[in-house]
């Protein structure tokens, strides 16, 4: 668990506890008081103090969460009021309980405990909450960036502890953002499995069914309808918050270009799930997004539609071109449909990470700021991406995963397996031919021993006719 940042001061009757915590799960938020103890737990974050005084334990007591700073403000009363409370700039010493000296030295005493319903207990499980606590090391600006529109720095070390399973990036805080997208390519490479590809292109299992499918937006293009976002929709961005942002052009046209790249993996799912999401939904749409698995920056159009068709090539289980390029014509559609449908899309994923533990680490960084956001731009930057997203042609050279040579290898090898099985085949019809062919000689031979004979018994027939009558011309 990480140990987050805080800052506490008073007045005559009140404790204020400032806890920083940007990446927090805000739906797993506790709060608990034990006289002169206070625990804090918010994924990943938790936090023990031991005041000097103590602390009234109020079901009142106020607390709030500010989004824009990633910060929680906690208003307590204390048991005693206009009681000082010494040393709350001393953080160090406020982390480390309080030792009482024992009277008897091989008798354990037991100080503070975990609210229980026996607070005298002391059992195993208490000791869940008395884990080491190191303080966050300080921001430093000359970090590399990354999230939302390359904003955020600085949380290296909670995504390395905590969020492994989400980010294949590994070294956030020292790998520059230059560096990532070698990094990913040469990840991508040794994960890219020619015999799979090969597969799904001469035996592609059930793709015609995900070809044929027709998403649900296809109806407001065909119908020329526009988007509606549905009250539960509305409800959903409320809850959200709301916030400003500064945003200028480059960091602006890297977060559009992510933007896609989101909404590329969201389409795959949905069209492989055929609309019903299931327990990978998340997993895929994580993966398959450079953005979101290794805080990609892209530079152009190009290089996303590149990143995004080549993962879909190397990690889902259908891994086929014709797929992958349909994706594209539904990115490209959802695009169209302007901002709400791409809002629809973004709150589905929302709700899918918030649901997967630990991918609520990316609302954080990314999926909350893109519904904001997208809430606040011009309608007209979403069609020149659209437009922009439309104009940029790839081809499977692009993709770099020698495509077309592992195509033609299975295609011969298509053609060498046909000719085999031709071979076979006709061997088998030459063998019965070669049968029946012997069975006619047996019936010819047959026959003539039977004239034979009865040319012996003096019986006339037409051909001992025949025979008589050919040797007195000759004669």
């Amino acid at each position: 668990m990480l140990t987050p940042n805080f800052t506490l001061s008073q007045n005559e009757n009140e404790i204020i506890l400032i806890i920083r915590a940007p990446l927090a799960n805000i739906a797993k938020t506790e709060l608990v008081v034990e006289g002169s103890t206070l625990f804090f737990y918010s994924s990943p974050y938790y936090l023990r103090l031991h005041l000097p005084g103590e602390i009234i334990d109020d079901e009142n007591q106020t607390g709030k969460y500010d989004s824009d700073k990633g910060e929680f403000s906690f208003i307590l009363k204390k048991a005693i009021p206009n009681q000082y409370f010494k040393d709350l700039d001393l953080i160090g010493k406020l982390l480390v309980p309080q030792k009482k000296h024992q009277l008897k030295p091989d008798i354990q005493v037991c100080d503070e405990v975990v609210p229980s319903s026996d607070p005298e207990s002391c059992s195993d499980d208490d000791e869940d909450w008395y884990l080491e606590q190191d303080l966050i090391p300080s921001i430093t600006t000359d970090l590399p960036k990354y999230g939302f529109a390359n904003k955020t720095q600085g949380m290296g070390r909670e995504l390395r502890m905590e969020f492994y399973e989400v980010l294949d990036l590994k070294d956030v805080e020292k790998t520059p953002a230059c560096e990532r997208s070698l990094l990913r390519e040469a990840d991508e490479l040794s994960k890219f499995s020619e015999e799979h590809y090969m597969a799904d292109m001469m035996e592609p299992q059930g793709l015609g069914e995900l070809l044929d499918y027709d998403p649900p937006w296809e109806q407001y293009i065909h119908e020329k309808k526009e988007v509606q976002l549905t009250s539960e929709e509305r409800e959903y961005l409320k809850n959200l918050g709301n916030r400003d942002y500064l945003i200028d052009s480059k960091e602006r046209r890297i977060a559009l270009l992510s933007l896609v790249d989101i909404i590329y993996a969201y389409a795959y799912n949905h069209r492989t799930t055929l609309g019903e999401n299931t327990v990978e939904s998340a997993w895929t749409i994580n993966k398959l997004s450079a953005t979101l698995s290794w805080l990609q920056n892209f530079e152009n159009m190009k290089d996303v539609k590149v990143a995004c068709v080549r993962r879909s090539l190397i990690y889902p289980l259908h891994r086929n071109w014709i797929l992958s390029t349909t994706v594209l014509e539904d990115t490209l559609n959802i695009l169209k449909l302007g901002r709400r449908q791409i809002l629809k899309c973004l709150i589905e994923i929302h709700g899918l990470f918030n649901g997967s533990e630990p991918r609520y680490l990316l609302n954080q960084l990314f999926i909350t700021d893109y519904c904001i956001w997208l809430q606040k731009i011009s309608e007209k930057r979403i069609t020149h991406l659209t437009q922009y997203f439309k104009e940029a042609k790839i081809c499977k050279n692009d993709i770099r995963l020698d495509l077309e040579t592992l195509e033609a290898v299975a295609l011969m090898v298509e053609k060498e397996e046909l000719d085999r099985m031709t071979d076979q085949v006709t061997s088998k019809i030459d063998n019965i031919n070669v049968d029946s062919d012997d069975t006619e000689d047996s019936e010819d031979d047959s026959d003539t021993t039977g004239s034979s004979s009865s040319c012996s018994s003096s019986s006339k027939c037409s051909s001992c006719d025949d025979y008589t009558s050919d040797e007195e011309e000759i004669d």
